[in-house]
């Protein structure tokens, strides 16, 4: 195990014991698939409704970062590369001894983290659109980056690497929708 490593799980155990009993439910909900799916179908059509004007090109932007998202996150990097590179297991499968899961316990690579890929992709889109909406897409993104980590999915890169991927997702739609 090299020093990063180390570093890496060491910040994972603080994360997933930070809260203990506190945090798992509403990490729990905020990292499950349908309230995601929900969320951000629910935005979409309010961003849509309140300005008809820019609804065309929104909902292009949102339909490109999904195909980029499950394109290159999901077809890629957790599919397509574990046939030549060995997939990085989830913190709570490497270590069960020392980390504990929360919620839905997804047994894929860990590398990069889906969860904070769609999330930076959206909220990129959606502060394009909506530069008002900063300051909740930071909050959200944040708390989205933390229960990842907290609920043992997620190593510290994982998450930083699919936020990356993300915003990249979203500066590319916008270049190409506007």
């Amino acid at each position: 195990m090299t020093k990063f490593d180390e570093v890496e799980l060491s910040i994972v155990k603080c994360c997933n014991r930070l809260g203990k009993g506190v945090l798992e439910i509403p990490f729990r909900f905020i990292s499950s698939i349908r309230f995601l799916a929900a969320f951000w179908f629910a935005l979409a059509i309010i961003a849509i409704a309140s300005h008809p004007g820019i609804s065309i090109q929104f909902f292009y932007a949102i339909l490109l970062v999904t195909v980029m998202h499950f394109g290159i996150t999901e077809g890629i990097f957790k599919h397509a590369a574990k046939k030549y590179f060995q997939k990085r297991k989830r913190p709570y499968l490497a270590y069960p001894k020392d980390i504990v899961a929360v919620g839905r316990k997804f047994s894929d690579g860990s590398f990069p983290s889906s969860h904070m890929a769609t999330t930076a992709a959206m909220f990129f889109v959606l502060v394009s659109f909506y530069p008002s909406m900063f300051i909740v897409a930071v909050i959200f993104s944040v708390i989205m980056a933390f229960s990842r980590i907290h609920n043992g999915m997620h190593y510290p890169i994982d998450v930083i690497v699919g936020t990356i991927l993300g915003m990249l997702y979203g500066w590319v739609a916008i270049l190409i929708v506007k």
